[in-house]
C-alpha cells in the first residue's frame, strides 16, 4: 500500500482521481460546528450580486434531495479552529467536514504534507465520490483550486457563528 503522503504528491499534478483521498471521519461528533447554511434547491433564483463560488456551488448541488436543497454544516476538528480562523495553513490530517444533512453525503478536506485532499462519504463511511459527477474527487480540486479568492489551502468556507465570536 502506498502511504497517503506520496501517493497525494504523485496525483496532485495529475487530476485522475477516481475515489476519495481524505479519511473518512468517524468523530464528527467531537468536532466543532462553525457554519450553518444552506444549498437553496433548484427552483431558487439567487441575486445577481451573489459571489460566483456560491452561485457555482448552488448549480452543482442543487440536485441533492430530489432539488428540494439541503442544510448544510461544516465541523472542523477542535485542533484545527485556529488554522481555520485563519484559512491555515493546516497541519496533517483531517481538516473540515461538510455535510448535506438531507442525503447524508459527507465532504471531507484533510491535509498531507501541507496539500489537501478530498473524500466524499456517506454517513456510513462508503466512499460515493463516483456515484454522480458533482461529487467527483476532481470536482472538488478543480472548484478549491478555482476560486482563489474564496478557497485558501484547500478550505472555501467563511466562519460565520459563535465558535468564532
Amino acid at each position: 500500500m502506498i502511504p497517503k503522503v506520496i501517493l497525494a504528491m504523485v496525483l496532485l499534478g495529475s487530476y485522475l482521481w477516481a475515489a476519495s483521498q481524505a479519511t473518512f471521519p468517524k468523530n464528527i461528533k467531537s468536532m466543532v460546528l462553525v457554519k450553518e447554511s444552506v444549498i437553496p434547491g433548484k427552483d431558487v433564483v439567487l441575486p445577481k450580486e451573489t459571489p460566483m463560488f456560491l452561485q457555482e456551488t448552488v448549480k452543482m448541488y442543487n440536485w441533492i434531495n430530489k432539488g428540494q436543497g439541503t442544510k448544510l454544516n461544516i465541523f472542523i476538528p477542535k485542533n484545527k479552529l485556529a488554522q481555520y480562523k485563519k484559512h491555515g495553513p493546516y497541519s496533517d490530517g483531517i481538516t473540515a467536514v461538510a455535510i448535506y444533512e438531507d442525503q447524508d453525503i459527507i465532504f471531507v478536506t484533510e491535509h498531507i504534507a501541507g496539500q489537501p485532499l478530498y473524500g466524499v462519504y456517506s454517513r456510513k463511511g462508503k466512499d460515493i465520490s463516483g456515484s454522480h459527477p458533482s461529487l467527483s474527487i476532481d470536482t472538488c480540486y478543480r472548484c478549491h483550486e478555482g476560486y482563489a479568492d474564496i478557497c485558501k489551502n484547500g478550505t472555501c468556507a467563511v466562519p460565520i457563528i459563535g465558535a468564532f465570536k
